[in-house]
């Protein structure tokens, strides 16, 4: 595919190829939307995308990428949006995102992360705001410093994992629009973290199984602070 002047936008679906050698994407200086789905890509080389200086966005879902060099996605000066959803991934580098100064979208929905290690975001030179997406994995841990780095987030969906208990120490010093949490197994949020776990404009925290009391308490604080909170079931 390397050598197309005015490419915009390629599509490769349903092509069932599991590899892609560095340099594929060579000289494709137009090129700023790149669609690899449904395909069967088990490792993102670095080498594969990094000449890819113009592109926009890259949506390589519903592969089965279970591994990402650290570099893979080095200079992709211009990448907003990167969809790694629906693969294998056990985890997230930190390296990633270190030279893609731009990238502001990330989608990492349906893999097989269970946790959201540390500073995993701390190399991220792009100012946001943010919209990180983890629904459906099966994530139990956020560590505290998770998002350390980050200043503003316009959406972080954590939706149908398996998180318990949630303090709201993973939320510190962030600026957040919507936190969604719904679908998970959170029975109650002591009171005293409260005003730490309800920091965004708008939360969702419908169907994980709210005790009845937790349900009533949760319902009046927002009433009380101004929080919108949607908690039914």
């Amino acid at each position: 595919m390397a050598d197309i002047q005015d490419a915009y936008r390629l599509y490769f679906m349903e092509q069932k190829f599991t590899d892609m050698e560095p340099g594929t994407f060579q000289n494709l200086p137009s090129l700023k939307r790149l669609f690899i789905f449904s395909n069967n890509v088990q490792k993102i080389k670095t080498g594969v995308f990094n000449s890819l200086t113009n592109l926009t966005l890259s949506d390589l879902s519903v592969n089965r990428t279970s591994h990402i060099d650290p570099n893979a996605f080095d200079n992709l000066t211009s990448l907003e949006i990167i969809v790694l959803s629906n693969n294998r991934l056990t985890s997230v580098d930190s390296h990633w995102f270190e030279l893609t100064p731009a990238i502001n979208w990330i989608s990492f929905g349906e893999n097989q992360l269970t946790e959201i290690p540390a500073h995993v975001f701390g190399n991220i030179k792009s100012p946001g705001p943010f919209t990180l997406i983890f629904d459906s994995n099966k994530i139990t841990k956020i560590d505290k410093d998770a998002f350390k780095g980050l200043t503003a987030i316009t959406l972080l969906s954590l939706n149908s994992n398996n998180i318990k208990t949630v303090t709201g120490d993973f939320l510190e010093d962030l600026k957040i629009g919507v936190l969604s949490l719904k679908d998970n197994d959170i029975k109650c949020v002591d009171q005293e973290y409260f005003g730490a776990v309800f920091v965004a404009n708008k939360t969702d925290i419908s169907k994980n199984p709210w005790t009845p009391q937790c349900r009533t308490e949760i319902q009046t604080w927002a009433e009380k602070h101004d929080k919108t909170i949607e908690i039914a079931s």
